[in-house]
């Protein structure tokens, strides 16, 4: 899923989300663990491909104290370049646009 926003400029994000709910990393059963890897690992090659980046980072929070504002497990992906001042930067809204140009992006690299 590619979020609403962006941050510091770096298109591309997206969530890998289960389809069942899990409120955390505490509550997410082992034999999840393997295919949700899987699914995270074959979005980062996507990035790679789509969009030409150097790198990849992952992002995941847990709990009050660990930042977690979402009540449902899910794993940010960005994708990464030399530079990129990722967190340095603010969240920025996507244009409707913008959002489909990079799912067509990611969804003919996943092809």
């Amino acid at each position: 899923m590619v979020p609403t926003h962006h941050y510091a400029g770096i298109r591309g994000n997206c969530l890998v989300i289960p389809r069942r709910h899990y409120e955390n990393v505490f509550d997410i059963p082992d034999d999840l663990g393997n295919g949700f890897f899987r699914a995270t690992r074959r979005l980062a090659q996507a990035m790679r491909s789509a969009f030409g980046c150097e790198g990849i980072s992952t992002r995941q929070h847990n709990g009050p104290a660990g930042d977690q504002d979402v009540w449902h497990y899910h794993l940010h992906v960005f994708p990464r370049y030399p530079n990129d001042r990722l967190h340095a930067g603010p969240k920025t809204p996507y244009t409707a646009a913008e959002r489909i140009a990079a799912a067509a992006r990611l969804r003919a690299a996943l092809r």
